[in-house]
């Protein structure tokens, strides 16, 4: 997995939706840019959905992490009265 790729991915989707919003940019491209944002979030999904990916960060710890958030917000909102 490489982190950098998305990493990138994800710093062009953002200049895409910035340049969307420029008033300068004739109306074909931004149809173009917006098009763009389909395929640059489902190639930055597929990555995050990939093995490789879940493995690096652990995925199948997943039950595990999610019951220790439910306990902590159990303890927390006990607190909250």
């Amino acid at each position: 997995m490489d982190l950098l790729e998305i990493n990138q991915l994800i710093n062009i989707r953002q200049y895409v939706i910035n340049s969307t919003s420029n008033p300068q940019i004739d109306r074909t491209t931004v149809n173009y840019m917006n098009d763009l944002l389909l395929i640059l979030d489902k190639k930055i999904i597929d990555l995050l959905k990939s093995d490789s990916f879940k493995e690096m960060i652990n995925y199948q710890d997943i039950e595990f992490v999610k019951k220790n958030v439910v306990n902590l917000t159990k303890i927390k909102s006990s607190l909250n009265w």
